[in-house]
């Protein structure tokens, strides 16, 4: 149940806030059709998720960080016109301008939405992974933990937007700017890092502490835009406390009266959603989380002939099995071993190219990054790319995987 709780918030808390702070502003700006633009951005993409999601599901074909690439590259280039002309629309009414915030609007939220859409489609085939059934417990909590953090999110997108609608246009806009920009920062960090794991570019020391950085504080993002949401309930809570009741009639005050308490009721339900979301990204992550250590590694030590030798019948059970090298500066180097099929094996290092030495560790038929909680697709293990494991050079001979010392010597400074 947490495991889905978690992830689906992570997924999800920031870009249904997005989603609610440009709809709001479409309508601070009057912008033409505002229900169709969110709903054409919307089934955009849909669409665009589903493709990916079929083709994840079903073929070997689909690759998660071209597809990040394909959609977080075109937001980084839209957020800088589309702020421009949030702004242009407020102070101008020119036609060309009001067309061009309609067509940028459109493609953000089409955007927002082809990014986080893909894993919601993709989370449920997991569920009954390394299940013979799925008329038990273990099921019923995953779904159930789907649904209800769907349900919160859900919730938290609607009062959002409903806060938002009850406060002035240009607080607002300020507000939608700000979390543009830093949305768009944290769409940037994560080009930079796809693109230091494809090796597109040569990284220097600093983006590596960068990325290192927000990986190791994974809730970084969802914090500030928490804070984003926590600040306008508030706002709008004390607006609602503090307005004067002034009306032309009874009937008119009491409207107002019943104005102001449904102000306040959302106020408190944003707050709920916001303590609700900071339990589950802190106490429910540790929780989830705690207990996971890394098995000892198996010390191992070359042959007479200066090579490392593993039975296969040692490895051939297709659990996770870790060994740790003692290189010549006394640094232990750990791999691990996995088989993925009958003739496969998955060998790599203990450690990737973003989180560093943290390890690996099993879950059920998942093999898992320890420090950023991602699934490694097993079939891709030995394989360069994303969390998977660094990959390491091995050969078959007689029944015996056998591991040239030297290629973990190499590695040693990744393990200091």
């Amino acid at each position: 149940m947490l495991q889905y709780l978690i992830k689906i918030t992570d997924n999800t808390f920031i870009p249904i806030i997005i989603i609610a702070l440009l709809t709001a502003t479409i309508i601070k700006l009057n912008a033409m059709q505002c229900k169709k633009i969110v709903l054409i951005g919307l089934v955009l993409g849909f669409i665009a998720a589903l493709v990916y999601a079929i083709l994840k599901r079903n073929t070997g074909f689909a690759v998660r960080e071209f597809y990040d690439l394909g959609v977080i590259i075109p937001w980084t280039i839209v957020a800088i016109p589309l702020l421009i002309t949030i702004w242009m629309s407020k102070k101008h009414t020119n036609t060309f301008v009001k067309a061009l915030f309609v067509l940028l609007t459109t493609l953000s939220i089409g955007l927002v939405a082809a990014q986080c859409l893909p894993n919601l489609m993709l989370y449920p085939f997991e569920f009954a992974v390394g299940m013979d059934t799925i008329f038990n417990n273990d099921f019923l909590f995953k779904c159930v933990g789907y649904g209800f953090a769907l349900i919160v999110i859900l919730l938290m997108g609607i009062f959002t937007y409903r806060i938002c609608n009850r406060l002035s246009d240009k607080f607002v806009l300020v507000i939608t700017t700000l979390a543009l920009i830093i949305f768009t920062i944290e769409n940037g960090i994560n080009i930079l890092q796809i693109f230091i794991v494809r090796r597109f570019i040569s990284s220097q020391p600093w983006m590596m502490d960068l990325v290192i950085f927000v990986l190791g504080h994974v809730n970084f993002f969802i914090f500030i835009f928490m804070a984003i949401v926590l600040f306008l309930a508030m706002v709008l809570y004390i607006k609602s406390k503090t307005t004067s009741l002034v009306g032309s009639n009874p009937a008119q005050i009491r409207k107002m009266k019943a104005q102001l308490r449904s102000d306040r009721r959302a106020s408190l339900l944003v707050l709920a959603g916001v303590a609700i979301t900071a339990y589950t990204v802190t106490r429910a992550r540790y929780i989830f989380e705690k207990g996971v250590e890394l098995s000892p590694a198996e010390p191992i030590t070359p042959n007479a002939d200066g090579l490392i030798v593993i039975p296969l019948e040692k490895i051939n059970d297709g659990n996770l099995h870790r060994y740790g090298f003692e290189a010549s500066d006394g640094t232990v180097v750990r791999f691990i071993i996995i088989k993925k099929s009958e003739n496969a094996y998955g060998v790599g290092l203990d450690a990737c190219d973003i989180c560093g030495a943290t390890g690996y560790y099993q879950r059920g038929n998942q093999v898992v990054c320890i420090l950023c909680d991602v699934v490694m697709n097993i079939a891709t293990i030995g394989f360069p790319g994303g969390c998977n494991p660094v990959p390491l050079k091995f050969e078959i001979i007689d029944g015996n995987m056998v591991i040239r010392p030297a290629h973990l010597e190499a590695e040693k400074n990744r393990f200091k």
